[in-house]
């Protein structure tokens, strides 16, 4: 039997499949470690000093007869910062005036000199009627109404007094004439006035209308004034004796008693 020698086809298709094989050992030597070791193949950077651009996205394309709107910048609101309101002040307290209430009344020019005490009104049967009547208080005291105004205000300070027994606190009250000064204290305080007006008017058994047009003399009034009220003859009340005065230069009114 004769040897069959092979044909140069042959022998092409086997240098090729040979080849093959060759390249496919050397490829596995060379990414056999990265495929090992699980860690993935090296990212080639780029050249130092090279710096790629970020690709600046591309403005939209209006649509015919569509107009786009500017893109605006949101401007960061501005947030005022706190201003502290100061807490406003409490109001001053307005200072209460003084009261002065008469304590005591001397008129040098007839030698009166007595006490002051507060008196009150009440209810009494005078002439078959029930009237209001001021209490007068029992010698040497001098009553101030107690409704009349205090010392050194605007308004009509009323006193009032017996002129009997002997020592009556007004016993002697019709010798004052006008002009004659009439001194109030408050405690220390001293308040000078000046008669001004001296009036006698029918009392005892006139009807009422003569007794309550006597009465308007010890009503409030708006300027400032002293009233002193006591009956007359001694003894008597067929009279009622009315002395009026007014203040007396008021810068030397008020001032330290001695």
């Amino acid at each position: 039997m004769l040897d069959q020698v092979p044909s140069p086809r042959s022998r092409l298709s086997s240098l090729l499949i040979w080849a093959g094989m060759v390249l496919i050992i050397v490829g596995g030597v060379v990414a056999g470690p990265h495929l090992v070791s699980g860690m993935p193949l090296p990212i080639l950077s780029p050249s130092p000093g090279t710096i790629s651009p970020s690709p600046s996205p591309l403005p939209p394309t209006p649509t015919p007869g569509e107009v786009l709107a500017p893109t605006l910048t949101p401007t960061p609101a501005v947030v005022p910062s706190p201003t502290a309101t100061p807490t406003p002040l409490p109001p001053s307290p307005t200072p209460t005036p003084a009261i002065y209430l008469p304590t005591r009344i001397v008129i040098p020019s007839v030698g009166i000199d007595a006490p002051v005490v507060p008196t009150h009104w009440e209810m009494q049967e005078v002439a078959g009627d029930h009237q209001p009547v001021w209490v007068v208080p029992d010698a040497p005291y001098v009553g101030w109404h107690e409704t009349s105004a205090p010392l050194g205000w605007p308004g009509n300070t009323v006193l009032n007094g017996h002129n009997w027994p002997e020592n009556g606190p007004f016993r002697l009250l019709y010798k004052v004439q006008v002009g004659d000064p009439v001194i109030l204290y408050s405690g220390p305080l001293v308040f000078v006035y000046q008669v001004e007006e001296v009036l006698l008017l029918l009392e005892a058994g006139q009807p009422l209308e003569v007794r309550q047009a006597n009465a308007r003399y010890i009503q409030p009034t708006d300027d400032e004034r002293v009233t002193l009220v006591t009956c007359h003859p001694y003894g008597s009340t067929r009279f009622r004796l009315i002395v009026i005065a007014r203040p007396k230069e008021w810068p030397s009114r008020l001032m330290e008693a001695p």
